[in-house]
Formats: C-alpha cells, sequence, structure tokens
C-alpha cells in the first residue's frame, strides 16, 4: 500500500504522528502553530484511499489502517511516537496503542466514535445520515468535476447535516472548508460506504487494555458528539486510566472550529508537554 506521509522538524525531536477523519486528509493538520510542532519531528499521514494515498476499495476498515499506521511508525519512525487521531483517526491511534505499544509513546483522541461500530450503537450514530448525505453529495462533485473552490464555499455555506435547513452547529476556521473539500474530492468514494455501513468501525476493541498513556478530547453531547457521555461512562468502567475532557459546545471536529481550536491546542500542547 502506497501511502503520501509528510515529515517536518528535526530528526531527533520527539515523534508526534498526526492521524486524519474519514474523508479527510494530512491537510486538517496544515494549521499546527509553533506550541505544537516546535522542535518535534511532525509526521503526516494521508490514509489509504484519501489525500494522496493509494486507494484499495474493500479494505476501509479499522484493521487495515492500523496495519497500515504500524507500517509508518516502523519504517519512517524510529522510536515510540505519540500519536494524535481525530474521529476515525481516533480509533485507530487506539487500535495502534492496543495492539503495538511498543510503537506507541501516548495517544491523543479527538472525539472518537469508539463504540460507533457496535451494531445497536450504529443505529442511533447521528453522524451515519451525515455520512449518507455526504456520499449522494461527493458522488456528484466527482461526476460533474466540482472544483476544490466550489465545494470549499459549498461546506463553509451548509456543512453536511441530516436536515438540509440545519448545520452541524460548527464555525468553521478560514482554513478548515478547503482542506475539507480538496480531501472529498480526492477521496475513494468507499470510505464513506464504509462509514455508512459500519463495516469501518466494526473491528474496533473496546474491551482488551491498552497499556500506554491515553488521553480522550471530547465534543459536547449537544453537539453530536462521536465519544458521548454515554460512551465515556463505559470506557472510564473498562480503562479507569484514560483521562477524558469534555468541551462544553464543541461539536464533532474540534479542532477545525473557530472558538474551540484554541481549547483544541491548549488540551494538545498540554498532552504533549508530557509525553513529547
Amino acid at each position: 500500500m502506497r501511502l503520501h506521509v509528510e515529515v517536518e522538524g528535526p530528526p531527533d525531536g520527539a515523534p508526534v504522528v498526526f492521524l486524519h477523519g474519514a474523508s479527510g486528509s494530512l491537510r486538517t493538520y496544515a494549521w499546527l502553530p509553533g506550541e505544537i510542532v516546535d522542535g518535534r519531528r511532525i509526521v503526516r499521514v494521508d490514509l489509504r484511499g484519501h489525500g494522496d494515498s493509494e486507494h484499495a476499495p474493500g479494505t476501509y476498515d479499522v484493521d487495515h489502517y492500523g496495519e497500515d499506521v504500524v507500517g509508518v511508525l516502523r519504517e519512517t519512525v524510529d522510536r515510540p511516537a505519540v500519536l494524535v487521531g481525530y474521529s476515525l483517526g481516533g480509533v485507530i491511534a487506539w487500535w495502534v496503542a492496543q495492539r503495538h505499544p511498543e510503537l506507541v509513546a501516548a495517544a491523543f483522541l479527538e472525539d472518537p466514535p469508539l463504540y460507533m461500530g457496535e451494531p445497536g450503537e450504529h443505529e442511533v450514530n447521528g453522524a451515519v445520515p451525515v455520512f449518507r448525505i455526504a456520499l449522494d453529495v461527493v458522488a456528484r462533485w466527482h461526476a460533474e468535476g466540482v472544483t476544490a473552490e466550489a465545494a470549499a464555499a459549498q461546506l463553509a455555506a451548509a456543512p453536511f447535516g441530516p436536515d438540509p435547513a440545519r448545520t452541524t452547529g460548527e464555525v468553521l476556521c478560514d482554513d478548515a472548508p478547503g482542506a475539507r473539500a480538496d480531501a472529498m474530492l480526492r477521496m475513494d468514494l468507499g470510505v464513506l460506504e464504509g462509514a455508512a455501513d459500519r463495516s469501518t468501525l466494526a473491528g474496533t476493541d473496546t474491551t482488551a487494555p491498552v497499556n500506554v498513556p491515553v488521553f480522550v478530547l471530547a465534543a459536547d453531547d449537544a453537539m453530536g458528539a462521536a465519544f458521548p457521555t454515554r460512551h465515556a461512562e463505559r470506557l472510564a468502567i473498562t480503562h479507569p486510566d484514560v483521562e477524558i475532557v469534555r468541551v462544553p459546545g464543541a461539536a464533532h471536529g474540534i479542532h477545525d472550529q473557530r472558538d474551540r481550536r484554541a481549547d483544541y491546542v491548549e488540551a494538545l500542547a498540554r498532552f504533549l508537554a508530557t509525553h513529547a
């Protein structure tokens, strides 16, 4: 599998690997400020089927994604790295930390849908209608040759939501619509198909131990969190050492929200100061 990986920073810097969400790309982390990147070895990855990485229809599940990241850690990073994952990227970081703790120093998970691969949770997952709407819209964009600029304008005006008359509640940072649009135009549509039919997350293990430090930055339940309070309560039983902080008023994409990005940076900078 040919993956597109970008690396910057001093070779001897502490490695930090960033993993985007479903239908995203490494561009979602292009904006990272000095308190995150300075002095560190920053690795950004386009997951299979995303960005400039190779497409592989039928393989967009957490096991394949996880093995890909293991390959990046072994081939590109020569020592344990901090994994920073958003949404699907957070689940992948969990998967890698769980199965290959020797490769992981710690993991920072941004609103990860850890339990959404379960049939019962999938049925009530508010993101599923969004994935289906996005699949139809992006398929039309691909067919019509819509430009990234036009797609970005549409996303800025009305982020995808289950009700066309409403948005997700996000007020996006200026860089977010362009990054999201570019990613959607480059991705394999099978990525969204797997997200919509549950196959992407079905292999997630939420019971086996994770023996590295894990921090979860969760969105507000009222704003459509992928890691709602009921999931936090379950995780506290099986993995009591995981630290969970919920951001009031934050929608799922905390790092992309104009009024919540500072909360994300503060939490991540504090985590990295300890582990990287």
